[in-house]
């Protein structure tokens, strides 16, 4: 029962759910939890992984979208690619010591024109390489709103949280064969054309997949864990066809990390798939600490792709030392401030701020390239010195 808990949280026990649920698990590949959760042939043993995090360092950097961009699609569509700002805010990364940016991609944008897609992602990695960035590519993301749609994008809505963020591959395209087999070839192709590349160090292959959104959004497929988990699962699948040399990982972000029989189905088909173990944190030091400990436990390199979330406790001075000692890399959300609006904190999507919070939620830096907090730079410069 606690892989329907994990899927659909308070409403795990209506009975039609359950049984739908059932069927949709068979469907996905197998009757059981140890069949859904099996590790797929061609993970990389421990020994190559821990091999792969001794030759990188520590890790250290952001989430990078630029400050011009509102989603990821704005990011990387042809009319609004932004190399200059890119080059000025990947400048402002190295000054600050980081070394490593984790870079959402979107299916749509290779979708529209895929030489044009991997063209201007060949020109950010020559820029990102320049500056002394390593890159974790995200392919696709469960988080936010599930209708995205190609060409112009929203203006950002004034003062609230990631406003005009989308959903890859979209909630549609979950539950559609046919363009799930365009998803496939996106994840292929890009794979594959960079499986050599050593500016790209890791593949995030989907983004919280589990993730609800809180249900802001009706256009949520139903049962999308259901959906989201056949995804999760071919995408290591084609991961594993593609071999790139760079390892792969599926971030895991709520629940239990530990204990197996608790864990529930993503968790664990996250964590005994993925290469090097990556995690999302946004707890106070104490429960950053606990979650250091559980992904420990796995004998794998860990990354954190996510944490830094300054009004909830999880800040820069509280919890960037902890993450050093314990080895583990570091990569905060949000960089320069912009049309994310991701300094306002996550309830701005119920409630109006009617100036700008401080402390910030997320980001480090103002559109000039000033620190909010010179004490938070200095703190990032000291660290990175001492990688």
């Amino acid at each position: 029962m606690d892989l329907y808990r994990e899927c659909y949280g308070s409403n795990w026990r209506t009975p039609i759910k359950l049984s739908l649920l059932f069927l949709a698990l068979i469907f996905v590949g197998g009757t059981g939890e140890a069949q859904i959760t099996s590790t797929l042939q061609g993970r990389w043993t421990a020994e190559r992984a821990l091999a792969w995090s001794a030759s990188r360092g520590w890790l250290l950097g952001t989430n990078y979208i630029p400050a011009s961009a509102v989603n990821e699609l704005e990011m990387w569509q042809a009319n609004t690619f932004d190399p200059d700002g890119i080059d000025r805010e990947l400048g402002w990364a190295a000054g600050l010591g980081m070394n490593c940016q984790r870079v959402f991609l979107h299916y749509l944008a290779w979708k529209q024109d895929p030489a044009g897609f991997f063209g201007r992602v060949d020109s950010f990695l020559v820029i990102a390489a320049a500056h002394g960035q390593k890159i974790v590519f995200v392919l696709n993301d469960s988080v936010w709103n599930p209708e995205p749609q190609a060409g112009t994008q929203p203006s950002p809505v004034p003062r609230r949280h990631n406003s005009g963020w989308v959903q890859s591959p979209g909630g549609r395209a979950l539950q559609d064969p046919q363009e799930l087999k365009k998803v496939e070839n996106y994840v292929k192709q890009t794979l594959a054309r960079y499986a050599h590349d050593e500016r790209v160090i890791l593949w995030d292959l989907l983004n919280e997949p589990d993730n609800t959104n809180g249900n802001r959004f009706r256009a949520e497929p139903w049962f999308k864990g259901v959906h989201a988990f056949r995804l999760l699962k071919a995408s290591f699948e084609w991961g594993r066809q593609i071999a790139p040399d760079q390892p792969l990982t599926a971030g895991l972000w709520m629940g239990n990390w530990e204990e197996r029989a608790v864990m529930g189905a993503f968790n664990l088909f996250q964590a005994d798939n993925s290469d090097i173990l990556s995690f999302h944190c946004y707890d106070p030091p104490e429960g950053l600490r606990n979650r250091i400990h559980e992904v420990q436990t796995y004998g794998r390199p860990v990354l954190c792709t996510e944490y830094m979330a300054r009004t909830v406790g999880s800040t820069f001075a509280a919890c960037l030392p902890l993450l050093k000692e314990a080895g583990i890399g570091a990569l905060n959300w949000g960089f320069v401030s912009g049309k994310t609006n991701t300094i306002f904190p996550w309830d701005s999507w119920e409630k109006v701020y009617p100036e700008d919070p401080d402390p910030w939620f997320h980001d480090v830096l103002r559109p000039d390239g000033t620190p909010w907090s010179t004490q938070e730079a200095q703190l990032l410069r000291s660290l990175s010195e001492k990688n």
